[in-house]
């Protein structure tokens, strides 16, 4: 018995590791294929319909796995799948709102406050209790990341509320995405088959609300940017896969730190892909997130 606990444990660690590896791979990669899609396809404007394609991808490959037998479809109630759905939808609309009404520089470092949002939640709504070394271990990956997000900040009572609900939804979102899968009994696949389709559904109106419906109309649909698409659409597949994979097996918070190791893989790629200038405040930021980072996984070891 003892032998097949460590077996399964290895095997959860090995399943760990790989859905970490998987969501960096598929997150810096789903944001290099948008970049370029933004910038050299003009869908700079159809953010939203972008994100419904994506989740109706997903929903289509989950459905395959399914017909293939890697995991059996559990029939859920769909207003036990509703509340992660909306979390989703809320931080994206909300989000989209805020980038519009704020500076980059404020909405990068609201993005940070979504690491104290879950500790807050998870204390005050789940009773769940952090360790005070794991949170002093947070101080540097904030801290870093403020560094190196900070430039200018221009602060609006509007944007400042939807920056708020961004989080809030955030926090929600990735807190939903451990829950759900140990309270409806359920693997990662078999949420994401409800949450894709009806996370799609949900924010399909929205593209008449956030995006530049005219440019959706008079999209050139070629072979070469219907490729850059279908790429994206399947690397955010592996995005979706792999937050439930890993939040499942983990918990909101590591999930949460994860972002920043994304955050600074992103930045990598920016400097050596984009060529992005790099200042020594930047550096500065990158060195601490990754001090944190690193004292937050021995912490969690």
């Amino acid at each position: 018995m003892i032998i097949e606990s460590n077996v399964h444990k290895e095997r959860t660690v090995h399943w760990t590791i790989f859905g970490m590896l998987l969501n960096i791979i598929s997150s810096t990669g789903t944001i290099t294929m948008n970049k370029i899609l933004f910038q050299k396809f003009e869908f700079k404007n159809l953010g939203t319909f972008l994100t419904v394609l994506h989740f109706f991808f997903s929903f289509i490959c989950t459905l395959l796995l399914a017909h293939f037998k890697f995991f059996k479809v559990k029939i859920l109630k769909i207003t036990s799948v509703l509340p992660i759905c909306f979390a989703f939808c809320g931080y994206v609309v909300f989000n989209n709102i805020s980038l519009a009404h704020n500076s980059v520089s404020f909405y990068q470092i609201m993005k940070i406050m979504c690491t104290p949002t879950i500790i807050l939640i998870q204390y005050f709504v789940y009773q769940s209790f952090t360790k005070f070394r794991v949170i002093l271990s947070l101080i540097p990956i904030c801290v870093g990341s403020i560094i190196s997000a900070f430039t200018d900040i221009e602060i609006n009572w509007y944007g400042s509320l939807m920056a708020l609900l961004a989080v809030i939804s955030n926090s929600m979102y990735t807190i939903y995405g451990n829950t759900k899968q140990k309270e409806l009994g359920v693997n990662s696949l078999q949420l994401l088959l409800y949450q894709s389709i009806l996370s799609g559904l949900i924010l399909s109106p929205m593209i008449l609300i956030f995006d530049n419906v005219e440019d959706l109309i008079n999209f050139n649909w070629n072979i070469m940017s219907i490729t850059y698409i279908l790429i994206s659409c399947l690397l955010a597949y592996f995005v979706n896969l792999s937050f439930f994979l890993v939040v499942g097996r983990t918990s909101p918070l590591t999930m949460n730190v994860l972002g920043y190791v994304k955050t600074i893989v992103v930045f990598v790629i920016a400097f050596t892909i984009f060529t992005t200038v790099v200042d020594f405040q930047n550096l500065i930021g990158i060195v601490l997130t990754l001090i944190g980072v690193g004292w937050y996984s021995y912490e969690k070891m």
